[in-house]
């Protein structure tokens, strides 16, 4: 029969038992032989279960309680670890997405790359305040870049983020047969499941009806749910306050009114940058300078 009684005498017997380090100090304690800490104690007062008094107790000695938390710790990475990588299979749409973080910014938009750290900073309130962010200016200027790094630093803090882009939801949405529209409106619901949506290039979607009327849908569906977006577009401000039918302006004037973070990214396109590094590697590699 298990008592508590023959519990405590098991662990004490179990902690009590001496390595072959250990040996008992003067007052009869026994003492870890690495640390030189001890592994019991004296309690007052004592347990008494029935007719035994129990008054020395096992303890862990400072090793081994370094053992514990160092094992603890490994674990909780683990932990950390794993639901990471389950936030990034379920949210990030593409892996290119998870290369670009903080630590790799060149400097080049110092000043906005500050808004963005300090967006990260302050997400709790951001995010009660509901305060999206859009990226406009010119193609390779950097938009994605740093908001994929916004993403990455609060996956970082297992917030739940979606990275992903218009022409990919189009594309998932059309796989589904016109009498499916439940599972079409259940992919545009389960990104308000994200407590922060990223969608990168807002403009380079078709021009059909069909895709615009899934963009206001996508976008409105997130206002209604008061939880921040952050966009990216090759448009210009100009573009975004005067469009050119009364589809887009709907769109637009609901991207302006969930993003009142606006960023200008300018500057000289870093694909051509990147692009004319790559050819003048490839002439070194092949021996063609």
């Amino acid at each position: 029969m298990v008592t508590i009684e023959n519990i405590l005498i098991n662990q004490n017997k179990k902690r009590s038992m001496p390595e072959k380090e250990d040996y008992f100090d003067k007052d009869g304690f026994l003492v870890c032989g690495k640390c030189n800490t001890r592994k019991q104690k004296d309690i007052n007062p004592p347990i008494i279960i029935g007719q035994r008094v129990i008054r020395r107790v096992p303890i862990i000695c400072k090793c081994e309680h370094e053992k514990i938390k160092a094992e603890e710790e490994y674990q909780n990475n683990l932990d950390f670890k794993k639901k990471m990588e389950r936030l990034q299979r379920d949210g990030i749409t593409d892996t290119k997405y998870l290369k670009f973080k903080f630590e790799n910014d060149d400097g080049n938009n110092k000043a906005i790359s500050e808004v963005c750290m300090r967006y990260v900073e302050n997400w709790q309130k951001v995010k009660e305040e509901n305060m999206g962010i859009l990226f406009y200016g010119g193609i390779g200027t950097g938009k994605t870049f740093l908001a994929c790094c916004i993403a990455n630093a609060l996956l970082q803090k297992l917030v739940t983020v979606s990275v992903t882009n218009f022409p990919r939801i189009l594309n998932t949405l059309q796989s589904y047969e016109y009498e499916k529209e439940n599972e079409r409106q259940r992919i545009i619901d389960k990104l308000q499941y994200y407590s922060l949506v990223v969608i990168d290039d807002l403009g380079v979607e078709r021009n059909t009806p069909y895709s615009i009327e899934q963009i206001f849908n996508i976008i409105d569906t997130r206002g209604r749910a008061k939880k921040p977006l952050i966009i990216t577009t090759n448009l210009s401000m100009n573009e975004l306050k005067n469009p050119n039918s009364l589809e887009y302006k709907r769109i637009y004037d609901r991207v302006l009114e969930m993003c009142p973070i606006r960023l200008k990214l300018t500057g000289e396109s870093r694909r051509i940058e990147i692009a004319e590094n790559k050819k003048d590697k490839a002439k070194r590699l092949l021996g063609l300078d």
